[in-house]
Order: structure tokens, then sequence, then C-alpha cells
């Protein structure tokens, strides 16, 4: 049904999830100001709350594709 992650393994998903929210975050920051209010549509309902929301956001990317990173880097005992 799904495939299960051995102990000691890491998952690459984290990392590639990670950089997905850093590059929404940012770049829908970087698009509405750029570009005189333009919005990214996944980021929409971050409008309201902007410019927080979308720090936010890239924020959780950059925390999940450096615990990705890091879990990759750490060698089994």
């Amino acid at each position: 049904m799904g495939s299960a992650v051995r102990a000691g393994t890491v998952d690459p998903m984290r990392e590639v999830i990670g950089i997905i929210l850093i590059v929404q975050g940012i770049g829908s920051l970087v698009i509405t100001k750029a570009f005189n209010g333009q919005e990214w549509f996944l980021m929409r309902w971050a409008t309201p709350y902007s410019p927080w929301a979308h720090i936010a956001v890239a924020a959780v990317g950059l925390f999940l594709a450096s615990a990705g990173a890091a879990a990759r880097r750490r060698k089994p005992a």
C-alpha cells in the first residue's frame, strides 16, 4: 500500500517539501511586492496576512529542508 521507512533510513520527501515551501513563501512574497499585487494561486490565502504568512511558510520550509539534510548526513551508530 505505502512505502515504509526503515529505522536508520531517511525520507527524502522531507527535503523536497521543505524546498517547495521555501520557494512558495519567498517567491510569493517577492511576486506580490514586485508586480503590484499579483498573487500566486497557492498562496492567495496568505495575502491578507502578508508578509508574515509568507515568511512563516518559508521558515517551515527551511526547517523541513534542514532537518532532512541533517538526517541524511547523520551516520548510523
